[in-house]
């Protein structure tokens, strides 16, 4: 169902319509219920209306559609989308409390805290002050709170501002690099090493927080159902992202859900739009949709072509972003990358830096859920292979889940749930006793620091010790 669904369909009778239409299917009933909080419930509320005819109330049907986080883990893509779609109704008839609306502008917390990083530390560390910012923002008292860095990345940024600039040698590769809230406030150090491997592979990087606008991705208020403001941020961002994409930048995510958004998200129903469709050659009988974006039929070349009088009045560009222009969306999803893709891509250059610097110990990777949605595999297990001394076990089962689900894991009526949802991963890791967790997702970082003691690294912190001798 479109995001922009008619104002006579109720948040109960959209998400009510995902129950039915889960309920009809149940592939999803047991390969995925223990790493999902969602399906279990619509299964519950299913089966208790098959066997005794009591229908959900309203208040379950809101707590079901709030367990959804968009972990891409379930198959059905249409089925998210109308989560989504029964989300954002909820907060536009409903409203967002203040905490839900304080906790999801990360950008903001985070530009607020760095601006004062020993005032928020003392803050946190108090008790007392702590416990009233947990009250206010809705977190659980048990939460552990991250430390803010007494200087955070756009710090370093200002501080090489000589050396971070456009580049005029056009011949050389050139990315944009968005390191994502969490990296940019609260772990600069991922996001410093992010830019020292970017260069030391040959790149020229320009950081995205030297642009005025630049902003949060927008998931986190797409989550929330807070169209108004994730289209306010993504307005922002489009705008210089594909003015740099068209000057020949690659736009380059450390973050996999900030990658999985821009890649994905972002192109949601662009190729049928009319721009596109006109630039790519469509006449008034067809529509050409690039094969890989989820349309089957006949192919020509690298087109899905379609009949337009059977398709045209599905495939529509009505999706959140709808009010974009298509084009530019287009644009900077294509050239939107992973850093661990696009690392790869420059290693099978032959741009691969030597990595003479030993990086000793027995390490667990986990690659998190936004990364398999991109469905990319797991580049930086290779990459992390060639490093000296350095023992890297994988764990790439599809259904591990940490919990976290960014913001989610912070919230009161979540807290319990989330670690629930984290534990079983957290024995499995525990199992092979690592010395070191290794993950792209800085949201799961926070998940295992919470839950033990066992240190958790970026891939990319990684590389820059073996490849800079940078710790």
């Amino acid at each position: 169902m479109p995001l922009d669904a008619p104002k006579k369909d109720t948040p109960e009778t959209l998400i009510q319509n995902v129950v039915t239409a889960c309920g009809s299917c149940e592939d999803c009933r047991h390969f995925i219920e223990e790493a999902c909080l969602f399906l279990p419930e619509l299964f519950r509320l299913h089966d208790r209306k098959r066997e005794h005819g009591e229908s959900a109330t309203q208040d379950e049907l809101k707590r079901l559609s709030d367990l959804c986080n968009l972990c891409g883990l379930c198959p059905c893509a249409n089925i998210r989308r109308e989560i989504m779609t029964a989300k954002a109704a909820y907060a536009e008839r409903d409203g967002l409390p203040f905490s839900v609306r304080a906790l999801q502008d990360v950008g903001r917390i985070g530009k607020l805290c760095g601006a004062f990083p020993r005032l928020s530390n003392m803050m946190v560390g108090n008790p007392f002050s702590s416990s009233l910012i947990k009250q206010t923002l809705g977190i659980h008292p048990d939460r552990t709170m991250p430390a803010v860095p007494r200087d955070n990345f756009d710090h370093w940024v200002r501080k090489r501002s000589a050396r971070v600039g456009r580049n005029t040698d056009h011949q050389a590769r050139k990315a944009v690099y968005f390191p994502g809230c969490t990296a940019r406030f609260l772990f600069p150090e991922v996001a410093r090493a992010a830019v020292e491997v970017l260069e030391a592979f040959g790149v020229h990087v320009v950081s995205s927080v030297h642009d005025p606008e630049g902003e949060c991705c927008g998931m986190p208020p797409l989550l929330e159902g807070d169209r108004d403001m994730a289209l306010k941020l993504v307005s922002r961002n489009l705008q210089w992202m594909a003015e740099h994409v068209a000057e020949g930048f690659d736009v380059v995510c450390s973050c996999p859900t900030c990658g999985y958004f821009f890649k994905h998200l972002l192109r949601d129903g662009a190729y049928y739009s009319e721009a596109y469709q006109q630039q790519a050659g469509a006449d008034p009988t067809t529509l050409r949709i690039p094969v890989g974006m989820g349309v089957n039929g006949p192919r020509e070349g690298d087109m899905v072509v379609l009949h337009r009088a059977t398709y045209g009045p599905i495939l529509k560009d009505k999706g959140q972003f709808s009010s974009l222009d298509p084009l530019q969306r287009i644009a900077v999803g294509e050239h939107a990358f992973d850093l661990g893709e696009y690392l790869a891509a420059l290693a099978v250059e032959g741009r691969t830096p030597e990595m003479a610097h030993p990086v000793s110990g027995r390490a667990v990777y986990y690659p998190p859920c936004h990364l398999r949605e991109q469905k990319i595999g797991y580049p930086f297990l290779e990459l992390l292979k060639n490093i000296p001394e350095l023992s890297v076990v994988p764990l790439t089962g599809t259904l591990n889940c940490c919990g976290m689900a960014g913001i989610m894991g912070y919230k009161k009526q979540f807290h319990h749930s989330s670690l629930e949802l984290g534990t079983p991963l957290m024995d499995k890791i525990r199992a092979l006793q690592p010395e070191t967790i290794i993950t792209e997702c800085l949201s799961c970082r926070l998940q295992f620091q919470h839950m033990d003691d066992i240190p958790v690294r970026h891939p990319v912190e990684a590389l820059r010790i073996a490849i800079l001798d940078r710790h």
